[in-house]
């Protein structure tokens, strides 16, 4: 298939928002063939894969993030078509004394439930990255507690496919990485995919993460995210994702015929079966409901299902059009803003294999009179303990008093330990391996800069919990914000 960008105008685009590389393809199934088919494809890359590096190409590894979830829905439905799984049996069927805070989740919560957010659970994204085992991490779903009712709206959940992933490994006996290899990266032929994190900084041609730090490009660390792989571990390439994208656009079949899943469990895949609001504006085609790690909406008329995905560093989108055999992967190393860029290239494409090429200048729908400011790449931190004390006066560390009753070892059986150390006269907050630095406020509060969670980073509000003696018996930290502070027990 020719290229269908312009690579000047998507270099300059690149260039308009700081986004070192991109990677690109995509499939249109040309002609069914013994039960097989053919089809039209492309994979190339732009720009570079990192500042003044080698330039991206179709072999260039990127992490997909959050688009793992439509793989492991595959792997999932793949193991369903084979009665390994059932979308409807209770998931303590699945794994020996796991539980669920909430009564009603404990008792009925299904991967159907798991699939599309609708568990109740909040997201508690500070529970990852982390080192815990997924026997460990599966513990810890009892002391998590929801934000809504069980099955009463869809929140999206990076632990809950976290979850599914190890479900996946305790029915087949094999790690995620291991099931992957043999359900779906083996079968499509995607030998340069995978979701071990350590592969892809092994890998020799990879992107390197970036961000925008006041108002500068940074290389940023690759972040493993393991812990929670079946819900954004897989790293990929062009080249590999359009055997991934032929596989969808044929219904989950392989290029030489074989029905991976049955077209019965293909469909209860891809339906919507949550109302589901994505944050793309009335303009840019919004979706209005979740599959099974699919959001589902229409463009152009036709039905489409597309997913994000965002980890430090890295964005992608993908996209299918079912009754038009087609699919379109795109994927940058920028942490953020990126739906511009992403998206421009995708609709471009998708209007393109659609017929309708030309109708719509993308690219310059998406930007803006000027470039953008600074601060709009600001949009991943949150400044939560402003909100919270508008008004608190900052103050020094010599007029906080001893410090030493504050460090120590501070537990919550849903998370990793926090460990709040002195140094150097001041005091810092390590959870999961990352250390942040703090500083103190009248009135008992404290403030811990910069702490992350998923692809945002907060200004977090923190207070110390303390006995008449003056012993300090734990700390308060709304570690999840849509939920009460948690406790944190000093040890």
């Amino acid at each position: 298939m020719k290229e269908i960008l312009d690579k000047e105008k998507v270099l300059a685009d690149l260039k308009y928002w700081q986004v070192p590389g991109m990677a690109v393809s995509y499939v249109k199934i040309s002609q069914d063939k013994g039960g097989g088919y053919e089809m039209d494809s492309f994979a190339g890359g732009y720009g570079v894969r990192e500042t003044g590096g080698e330039p991206v190409d179709e072999n260039t590894r990127f992490c997909i993030a959050s688009c793992s979830k439509a793989m492991t829905s595959a792997v999932i439905a793949m193991l369903v078509t084979e009665g390994k799984l059932d979308y409807d049996v209770p998931v303590r069927e699945y794994l020996t004394g796991f539980a669920m805070m909430d009564p009603e989740a404990d008792e009925k919560m299904t991967l159907r439930d798991m699939l599309c957010h609708r568990t109740g659970l909040a997201p508690h994204d500070g529970t990852w990255a982390g080192v815990a085992a997924p026997e460990e991490y599966a513990k810890r779903f009892r002391y998590l507690a929801p934000s809504a009712p069980f099955r009463s709206k869809a929140i999206y959940n990076n632990c809950i496919y976290g979850l599914a992933g190890h479900i996946v490994e305790v029915v087949t006996g094999l790690s995620l990485e291991e099931a992957f290899r043999k359900y779906l990266f083996g079968p499509l032929g995607m030998e340069s995919s995978s979701c071990d994190t350590e592969k892809l900084r092994r890998s020799e041609n990879h992107a390197e993460p970036h961000q925008v730090k006041g108002g500068k490009l940074t290389r940023l660390e690759i972040w493993n995210v393991d812990t929670v792989a079946g819900a954004a571990s897989v790293n990929t390439t062009a080249s590999d994702m359009i055997k991934w994208l032929g596989f969808l656009a044929a219904g989950g079949r392989t290029a030489d015929g074989r029905q991976l899943i049955s077209p019965e469990v293909f469909d209860e895949m891809t339906k919507k079966q949550m109302d589901y609001a994505d944050f793309v504006g009335e303009d840019f085609y919004p979706l209005d409901g979740y599959a099974f790690g699919w959001q589902v909406g229409r463009y152009r008329g036709k039905k489409i299902l597309r997913h994000t995905g965002k980890i430090e560093g890295y964005s992608t989108v993908q996209a299918f059009v079912p009754e038009e055999g087609i699919g379109v992967f795109v994927t940058v190393n920028l942490h953020s803003p990126t739906i511009s860029v992403m998206f421009a290239a995708l609709y471009q494409v998708l209007d393109e294999l659609m017929g309708c090429g030309g109708e719509v200048a993308w690219t310059e729908k998406f930007h803006g009179d000027e470039p953008p400011k600074p601060e709009v790449y600001d949009d991943q931190y949150i400044d939560l303990f402003g909100k919270r004390y508008p008004d608190a006066v900052e103050t020094e560390w010599d007029k906080v008093g001893s410090m030493k009753k504050y460090a120590g070892r501070y537990e919550n059986p849903g998370y990793d330990h926090i460990e709040i150390r002195e140094d150097g006269g001041k005091l810092t907050l390590t959870n999961r391996n990352l250390t942040w630095e703090m500083k103190p406020y009248f009135g008992g509060l404290f403030k811990v800069c910069g702490l992350k969670e998923d692809t945002l980073t907060y200004e977090m509000p923190l207070s110390f919990i303390e006995k008449k003696d003056g012993d300090v018996e734990g700390l308060m930290i709304p570690m999840e914000p849509l939920i009460s502070d948690l406790l944190f027990r000093k040890k």
